[in-house]
């Protein structure tokens, strides 16, 4: 395989293209919004350009990669692909759309897979007339950095295209692991409570953001603070995740605080927005 289709040109599904096109695949980043597709285009040249500025890429591999992505806001173009990764909005019923309109138009041979980090695959795929054909490829935010990606498996997919998802991500140099149907997989049941326990602490006034960080950094290791972290990830996007993930578990550790709302209806989903659990004044 190595004619990729990315549906959904934001952090993610930019993410999954990029590093997908620096590993010899033939991309077409697929969006509806033409203003996304461009301002994606934008961000992964200005992303790319300062790894080259920075030593870290060389020129001709910044160029080959732009070579290798197309950005299309015509679903029609994917038709040739060897392999589709959803990366849309946390959303069931536009998932579902989207999975029937790619069965019918991409070759029976397609791998059809979502990037979902906390959807059920087996209702994503109760609308296509082949749920067997679906597969889960979660990757982790930023793509090109993040090194696990989790396959995700329903209970009837068919083993041969679990294991070519599995050729694709080793490909892109990508370690994987198997994750069950569950809600949140693996990866997200371990660390949303996580997340979601250092967000209650700056709401009982318990320690700030950045003592809260520094904690997670110094003392736990970790590479980034779980406030940091959820500033780049998108408030919107963590409290559709943990919602849906507390609906179907009753988890009370996945149970989303009152903060997260009230940060949502003021407009601060972090890095995206210019302002989260801190400021970021180049977003204005």
């Amino acid at each position: 395989m190595n004619k990729l289709g990315v549906v959904g040109s934001g952090i993610m599904g930019s993410g999954i293209g990029q590093t997908a096109a620096q590993n010899g695949y033939d991309v077409i980043l697929y969006d509806i919004a033409a203003e996304q597709l461009s301002k994606a285009r934008q961000s992964m040249e200005a992303a790319l350009r300062k790894r080259v500025d920075s030593g870290k890429m060389a020129q001709e591999e910044m160029d080959s990669t732009l070579a290798a992505m197309r950005f299309s806001s015509e679903i029609t173009d994917l038709k040739d692909r060897e392999i589709i990764v959803e990366a849309v909005v946390e959303n069931v019923e536009l998932k579902q759309k989207i999975f029937e309109q790619l069965e019918q138009l991409a070759d029976k041979d397609c791998i059809l897979a979502t990037n979902t980090s906390s959807l059920s695959l087996a209702e994503i795929s109760s609308k296509m007339n082949e749920p067997d054909r679906l597969v889960g490829v979660h990757f982790f935010n930023p793509v090109p950095a993040m090194k696990l990606v989790e396959l995700v498996k329903t209970t009837i997919v068919r083993p041969e295209i679990l294991e070519k998802a599995r050729e694709f991500a080793v490909s892109l140099g990508k370690t994987a692991i198997t994750a069950p149907d569950t809600p949140g997989f693996i990866v997200n049941y371990l660390i949303y409570p996580f997340r979601l326990n250092a967000m209650r602490m700056v709401e009982m006034g318990m320690a700030t953001p950045e003592d809260i960080d520094t904690a997670a950094r110094l003392g736990l290791g970790h590479p980034m603070g779980p406030l940091e972290l959820q500033d780049l990830v998108g408030m919107d996007v963590t409290y559709a995740a943990t919602s849906s993930v507390y609906e179907k578990t009753q988890n009370p550790a996945m149970k989303p605080p009152d903060i997260m709302r009230r940060m949502i209806e003021e407009g601060k989903l972090g890095r995206k927005t210019g302002q989260g659990f801190y400021s970021y004044p180049e977003k204005k």
